[in-house]
């Protein structure tokens, strides 16, 4: 089985959290350190509820690969205002985001996002493939293209 979708957005990261103490109960209680991800948790979630069209979620060990794109900075492009302002300049055309948030923070939102909607449990998931990319004329929007796949469907397409 082999499920891929795009889920347009800028993605938010998951993982860490913050802490404060609570006077009321003596406690100290934790929380998200983003406040966007959960909106970013629900746009994935409903874009996996889509692409799996009403298939029990997995129950056997897959494969997941994630690509972000990620908007380029203003400073990647050539001049503003010309007729060549939307190109980006030949010294950053192979760039990468090597900013944050790293891909394993990305990554781990979209995992929680699908649980129980693709797959059982999120521990099924065995081998992660995951990237950050600038957008470009083939992906021009900002998103995550997401493929799931089980290892049986791995070794039947090669």
């Amino acid at each position: 089985m082999r499920i891929s979708f795009f889920v347009p957005g800028d993605a938010k990261s998951s993982g860490s959290k913050r802490g404060f103490f609570n006077k009321k109960t003596n406690r100290v209680n934790f929380a998200p350190d983003n406040p966007k991800q959960k909106d970013w948790q629900a746009a994935v979630k409903w874009f996996a509820v889509q692409a799996a069209n009403r298939m029990v979620p997995l129950t056997e060990p897959a494969i997941l690969s994630c690509r972000f794109y990620r908007e380029r900075p203003a400073g990647h492009y050539r001049t503003v205002g010309g007729r060549r302002s939307r190109l980006v300049h030949p010294r950053y055309e192979q760039a990468k985001p090597g900013t944050k948030p790293d891909e394993l923070k990305l990554c781990r939102a979209v995992e929680d996002a699908m649980s129980k909607v693709i797959y059982a449990d999120d521990a099924l998931l065995c081998d992660h493939h995951i990237s950050k990319r600038y957008c470009d004329a083939e992906h021009p929007t900002p998103g995550v293209e997401i493929i799931i796949e089980t290892y049986e469907d791995r070794i039947a397409c090669g």
